[in-house]
């Protein structure tokens, strides 16, 4: 069974428990064996010990009559610890021979919120009850007291230690930090019971103290809730965006990824190492993968702090982190440039065929893709365009377009080969690369299925497109293999999906169902 002892503390009695007795003794006996041997260091112990008693009084259990473990760890933490006061009392000193002058600083004793208003209170020697009131009325009437208060909270320093209450207080000692002196307080109560008109403004100032203490309190309370709201968000987001990206970067693409009835699906690892090569496309991966998830996890970790409203050591481990996405950013940044210049300029080259009078077109597919082996598939279907891939990345084929149109001129077939390059000679250099065959032979256009880029080549943004010129009145049939190539509206209502096994007839405004 715990003991409860008397202890005498400042000419006041209390109650405490036999744990948190030990504690305060340590305490105590670790400030007299630091202050007792300076000048005026009894004088200070009493000080402290006056602050400590009136700390006590405050206390919820004082009402109790007995003095917990908590009340006592909550007065150290107000009071500071035994290193902390005779260094404050050391900072006050020399901030003594320096003649400092006053200062302002945020005084959270007793405040309701920051501690701006105490401060200003006891900066301006006037009750904080009238600046607070100054606050709210300009929040209420021009909606920039709240904005003033936050600048100044952020603004001010705390007056935490000795040397910074001085400041404040211009006063030998601190008016609220360690130790009133009890002539002084026996001095105001005189004061104040003489005089009665201070002790009904004194009452009135309590009154508007509590309510405006009830006021920030529940503002506290619901700037705690929005924070914890937005805490959620960024819990949910960040978490959400992070299994999205290693989905994408690591998995199957929802995005790019082929039609199910393809031969293989693709993710993005496949993509980069069409574009850039298999050597390069891994530490485009890691690169982008710390750029990506490490934003992420800092809003997921700060969602939970937001939440739970922790504190937690993690400057070095911030900052390491930081400096980890900073490189990683530079590093990106000057690969893709590296990488971007092959596909800085354009390039095409074009040759045309006629087509004979009176000619009745058949397109028809004289090599289809199945004829050549890939292992997995590209498809990007904006465009129906598809790149057919081998893992050993000997060979990529991609798919060419089909478009019809109308022409007052001779009829007639024009293939455009593109690409990209560092040098608009370059580029068409590449296009010229590209290898794609197709016959036209009397009323019948043979066309493959696909076009080659060189062994040994990365995609350079290639692409073949054939163009086909109708007069009006011409008419063209579509075998069935060929309508994947066309886009997919035609206009006039007719998709691609209806061209193949059918004639159709070319007209001013597009191709008609012959």
């Amino acid at each position: 069974m715990e003991k409860n002892i008397k202890i005498n503390i400042a000419g006041l009695i209390f109650q405490i428990e036999d744990k948190a007795f030990e504690i305060l003794k340590d305490y105590l006996q670790q400030i007299n064996s630091r202050l007792k041997n300076q000048a005026g260091g009894n004088e200070m112990i009493e000080d402290i010990e006056a602050r400590i008693a009136e700390i006590f009084q405050d206390c919820p259990s004082w009402k109790t009559g007995l003095i917990s473990i908590e009340d006592v760890n909550e007065m150290i933490e107000k009071m500071g610890s035994p290193e902390e006061i005779a260094g404050d009392i050391e900072e006050e000193r020399s901030t003594e021979q320096r003649n400092v002058g006053r200062r302002l600083y945020r005084d959270s004793d007793g405040a309701i919120i920051g501690g701006v208003c105490n401060g200003m209170g006891a900066y301006l020697r006037i009750d904080p009850v009238w600046i607070r009131i100054i606050f709210v009325l300009f929040t209420v009437l021009y909606l920039s007291g709240l904005l003033v208060y936050v600048v100044l909270w952020i603004a001010l320093p705390k007056a935490n230690t000795f040397a910074k209450r001085k400041e404040l207080y211009n006063e030998k000692e601190p008016k609220k930090d360690y130790g009133k002196n009890i002539k002084n307080e026996i001095n105001e109560a005189a004061v104040n019971v003489s005089n009665a008109g201070s002790e009904s403004a004194a009452k009135v100032g309590s009154a508007f103290n509590e309510i405006f203490r009830a006021f920030g309190k529940f503002f506290i309370i619901l700037f705690r809730i929005i924070i914890a709201i937005v805490g959620v968000a960024f819990i949910i987001g960040g978490f959400s965006a992070l299994i999205s990206y290693i989905i994408i970067a690591f998995f199957q693409s929802p995005i790019l990824m082929g039609s199910f009835l393809d031969t293989g699906l693709f993710n993005i690892n496949d993509f980069l190492s069409v574009l850039v090569g298999p050597a390069l496309a891994p530490w485009i991966i890691i690169l982008t993968s710390l750029v990506v998830i490490l934003p992420l996890l800092g809003m997921v970790y700060w969602g939970i702090r937001m939440v739970f409203q922790f504190r937690a050591k993690d400057l070095i481990l911030n900052i390491a982190m930081f400096i980890i996405w900073i490189v990683s950013c530079a590093a990106l940044s000057l690969l893709l440039f590296s990488e971007g210049i092959s596909f800085s300029h354009s390039g095409r080259v074009s040759h045309e065929m006629q087509i004979e009078e009176e000619t009745e077109l058949h397109l028809v597919l004289a090599k289809d893709i199945s004829t050549v082996s890939y292992d997995k598939v590209l498809s990007l279907p904006k465009n129906n365009i598809k790149f057919y891939l081998q893992e050993t990345g000997e060979n990529i084929y991609g798919t060419p377009e089909i478009d019809l149109y109308s022409t007052e001129e001779e009829s007639y077939i024009k293939v455009t080969k593109y690409s990209s390059g560092r040098t608009t000679g370059h580029a068409r250099k590449q296009a010229d690369n590209i290898e794609y065959k197709l016959k036209l032979s009397n009323d019948t256009l043979l066309l493959d299925g696909f076009y080659t880029i060189p062994d040994g080549t990365m995609w350079p943004g290639a692409n073949v497109k054939i163009r086909i010129y109708l007069n009006e009145g011409d008419r063209i049939y579509v075998d069935e293999k060929v309508e994947d190539f066309f886009e997919d509206y035609q206009g006039n209502g007719i998709y691609s999906y209806e061209l193949g096994g059918n004639f159709w007839i070319m007209t001013d405004d597009g191709i008609r169902k012959d």
